[in-house]
């Protein structure tokens, strides 16, 4: 008969006896159940692992899809300023060629100096001005994050030109008229990026815009305002890389520089006539001094 191993173990219910095999099975069997249970969860864990995978996947070829989408919406949105762009640069050669025709337009060789030497304007017609056409700032000052002429889009990063200027701005801040005035729009605006804008029309044929407002409308289209009047509050909607006001003013739809507008004050009053060219300011100053003109304000 063979030699068997035993093992005694002894706790204060008794002793027991084991045969050291029958305690080498139970150890291969629990290691067995132990090594399938990892098994099992290992390739549980993998099969999720796998089904995450695959939905990231799916994800990612969403993205590339409105990704694809959205450079398509703004290559057909730049197409769409290119064309308006046309139509604007045709619109402002027939109005110069009015302009030539009726003699609006003075000659080239004409300093401003000359054209303005024999002008005095009073007190009481500068007031008038003042109150008629864009002047002053029309939030408080701090500072500009874009200026007027060419630039790269921040968004769309085309070249274009900046019809306006970018005034630092947190959301909410009251923007006010700078001279007396109709509101020509007031709302969502479409057909750009603009987001909620407002157009206000003034006197002498200047106008002036204000865009990425907010979604609240002090104003509305029709409704007449006065110099210092609030008609809005800065926002960041449409097409826009962060807070601010875009401003913009233009004289019989060609734009303008608004800084020329925002620094013009009775300390600088002349100053404006030198820097803004592209305003008939001869014709303008003599008709509201011309004493028989039937439209120039009282003295």
């Amino acid at each position: 008969m063979r030699n068997k191993f035993v093992i005694t173990i002894t706790d204060i219910n008794g002793s027991k006896q084991f045969l050291l095999h029958q305690l080498v099975k139970k150890f291969v069997l629990y290691f067995t159940l132990a090594v399938i249970g990892v098994i099992v969860f290992g390739g549980w864990l993998i099969s999720m692992l796998y089904g995450e995978l695959s939905s990231l996947e799916e994800k990612k070829e969403e993205l590339i899809q409105k990704e694809y989408q959205l450079g398509e919406h703004n290559a057909k949105l730049q197409r769409q300023i290119d064309a308006k762009t046309k139509q604007f640069e045709a619109i402002n050669d027939k109005v110069s060629g009015i302009e030539e025709l009726i003699g609006l337009k003075t000659p080239e060789a004409t300093s401003i100096d000359e054209r303005l030497e024999n002008l005095t304007v009073t007190s009481t017609q500068q007031q008038h001005l003042f109150r008629s056409i864009p002047n002053g700032w029309v939030i408080e000052n701090t500072g500009l994050t874009g200026k007027f002429g060419w630039r790269t889009h921040p968004i769309l990063k085309t070249r274009e030109f900046h019809r306006g200027i970018d005034l630092r701005a947190p959301i909410g801040t009251p923007i006010v008229a700078p001279a007396d005035g109709v509101v020509e729009f007031a709302g969502y605006h479409k057909e750009s990026g603009f987001g909620y804008l407002v157009i206000v029309q003034h006197n002498y044929g200047f106008k002036t815009s204000y865009a990425h407002l907010e979604k609240t409308m002090v104003v509305k289209s029709g409704e007449f305002v006065r110099k210092g009047q609030l008609i809005g509050y800065t926002g960041n909607s449409g097409l826009s890389t962060g807070p601010h006001l875009h401003y913009e003013v233009r004289f019989i739809s060609r734009p303008l520089d608004p800084q020329h507008f925002l620094d013009w004050n009775s300390a600088s009053f002349d100053e404006i006539f030198e820097k803004e060219n592209r305003v008939s300011w001869q014709s303008l100053l003599k008709m509201i001094t011309d004493p028989s003109h039937p439209q120039r304000p009282p003295s």
